[in-house]
């Protein structure tokens, strides 16, 4: 299959995980907050793939759960990259003084496991979805500011922004009108791969329960629904496995696009 095919392949799918969460109850014909009735029974009947343990139509939560992977992980991914876009064309184009001691406060976080501060940051902010976006843009961004400092040096020193430099460019219209549109074909693998990063850790810290939306009434992420399903695991693993399966699917055409495109690009 080729290369172009296969990312067709792989967006399609993405697409319609998107496009399923959008529309949960028209695809399994059941609210996925409405309590049918006390207790979790198996795949069968109306209930395709069963009810959890409050008796909610695990189709409808897992199709529903799919909105906040992917928008935190959207979200959470353009944040890093603007904030790492920023601070590394900032250590790359500013003088030895400021580079060292950008370059230093990069150091630091990357320093620091990024889950761990992620972690870290959502239990002083407290419970929600917005802390999390920004505690994984904050615990991600580092990498990213590395990786344009190091391109933006090696850009930096081309005969193109030499020439606009002769004729009188400044740094600002250097970064905007040479590095930045040369560094977006670098960004995309980058941004997809980073995604699947965004969208693991958003479940990894909805599991833990620092995301909030523990009501009945609150839209469940696939972290949540884990968490859940994990305590009847032995029972009833119809619970934990269709938001399982659908996490890993959406983590792997994520890194697949990103890794089709970073080879297309060393190329």
């Amino acid at each position: 299959m080729k290369k172009n095919h296969r990312i067709a392949v792989y967006s399609i799918v993405i697409l319609l995980i998107a496009a399923a969460s959008l529309i949960p109850e028209t695809l399994s014909g059941l609210s996925p907050y409405t309590i049918q009735f006390s207790g979790a029974r198996p795949p069968g009947g109306d209930h395709l793939l069963g009810t959890d343990y409050l008796g909610r139509d695990i189709l409808s939560r897992t199709l529903i759960g799919g909105r906040i992977s992917i928008v935190i992980g959207v979200f959470a991914r353009f944040a890093s990259i603007i904030i790492g876009l920023m601070v590394g064309l900032l250590g790359a184009l500013s003088p030895a003084a400021v580079r060292g001691a950008v370059n230093s406060v990069t150091e630091v976080f990357l320093a620091i496991p990024s889950l761990l501060l992620a972690m870290a940051l959502a239990m002083v902010l407290g419970e929600g979805y917005a802390t999390i976006i920004i505690a994984i843009a904050v615990g991600t961004w580092a990498p990213v500011a590395r990786f344009v400092s190091t391109k933006a040096l090696d850009i930096s020193g081309k005969d193109f922004v030499t020439s606009a430099r002769a004729l009188g460019a400044g740094q600002f219209r250097i970064a905007f009108s040479h590095i930045i549109p040369s560094l977006m074909p670098l960004l995309i693998p980058l941004t997809t791969t980073g995604i699947a990063t965004s969208i693991m850790m958003e479940s990894t810290l909805s599991f833990l329960g620092l995301a909030g939306g523990g009501s009945i009434s609150a839209v469940p992420s696939w972290g949540l629904m884990i968490q859940e399903g994990s305590k009847f695991i032995f029972d009833a693993p119809w619970i934990i496995l269709p938001p399982s399966i659908l996490l890993s699917i959406l983590i792997l055409c994520f890194n697949q696009i990103g890794d089709i495109i970073t080879g297309d690009s060393v190329r």
